[in-house]
């Protein structure tokens, strides 16, 4: 037997190695919630859970190594941590969760946006929203949700277990990244998709105007991904008028809601607007999949090959 056979294996099996979805932690309900969460989903992809607590890189000894700053984040990291393993000790699939913890010095949207470079997904947990948080709705979500290279999933409540994966569309564009992931999201839960197509009645000036606002995302284009996953039975449903009473609507019956993040070119800084109503409105967890190109395509071979056999 070839004498470095076991270390080419080792190395073989670390190549292969699904990326991580990340979660950030921050002592909160919402971060633990968000745990669960991808806990659940990291057991479907067979996937390894990073939990993540980032603490300023400021000159202060408080947040040095040996400061206090640091035994409180690992604190943190080990009861979420311990939650999540005695959440699922008797769950048989709950041993199949591989859970790692890091503690990343640096301002956590900037951590969480540079580590989504790797990962499969980042998750963040969101508070319940009044009238006030509406107007701060966590800026750090939000931020992730905006820049990250990776899909971002924003969990208000993780208990949204039955009821269909709702994807949310605007324009092909967009609907590019956002189908897939929903299609997936809907395989792996074994449950139906809803694809919303959102219009907001343009005036048409010309031919081409016409054609591009009557076919916002065409039945051939859902019929593609149809085809991709014929387990998964879809109902296209097209939305003229108020977007937001129709997201709350169909957002109350779904588990999980799929959009794309329509840039803004006049206001980059920003989430796109149908993402931000969601985010807003949306009860269920909403995953945000980014506009970049070669993303969907990058999570399909990274997903797919994940899906239970």
């Amino acid at each position: 037997m070839d004498k470095d056979a076991p270390h080419a294996a080792i190395e073989n099996s670390r190549a292969v190695r699904p990326p991580a979805i990340v979660v950030g932690i921050d002592g909160s309900l919402a971060a633990l919630r968000a745990a669960e969460w991808a806990a659940d989903e990291a057991v479907a992809r067979r996937a390894p859970l990073l939990l993540v607590q980032a603490i300023p890189a400021v000159d202060n000894p408080a947040f040095r190594a040996a400061g206090a700053r640091f035994p409180r984040a690992f604190g943190m990291l080990e009861n979420a941590s311990g939650a999540l393993r005695e959440r699922r000790s008797s769950d048989i699939e709950g041993c199949r969760l591989e859970i790692e913890t890091q503690i990343v010095r640096g301002q956590s949207e900037q951590v969480l946006i540079e580590m989504s470079r790797s990962a499969a997904l980042i998750v963040l947990g969101v508070g319940d929203i009044g009238f006030f948080a509406q107007m701060v709705l966590g800026s750090t979500a939000l931020a992730v949700a905006r820049d990250a290279h990776c899909p971002t999933a924003l969990i208000r409540q993780a208990n949204a277990v039955n009821g269909t994966v709702l994807v949310v569309v605007t324009a092909w564009e967009t609907a590019g990244p956002a189908l897939p992931a929903g299609f997936r999201a809907a395989a792996e839960r074994d449950v139906d998709v809803i694809v919303v197509r959102l219009w907001h009645g343009r005036e048409w000036t010309s031919p081409t105007d016409r054609f591009t606002a009557a076919a916002v995302v065409p039945d051939a284009q859902i019929a593609h991904y149809q085809r991709r996953f014929p387990t998964v039975a879809v109902r296209p449903v097209t939305v003229v008028g108020d977007t937001v009473d129709a997201i709350e609507r169909f957002s109350a019956a779904a588990q999980l809601v799929v959009v794309g993040h329509e840039s803004d070119q006049e206001h980059p800084e920003r989430l796109g607007r149908i993402a931000n109503d969601l985010v807003r409105h949306a009860p269920c967890p909403v995953l945000v999949i980014p506009d970049r190109p070669g993303i969907a395509d990058t999570l399909s071979d990274t997903t797919a090959s994940a899906l239970p056999r």
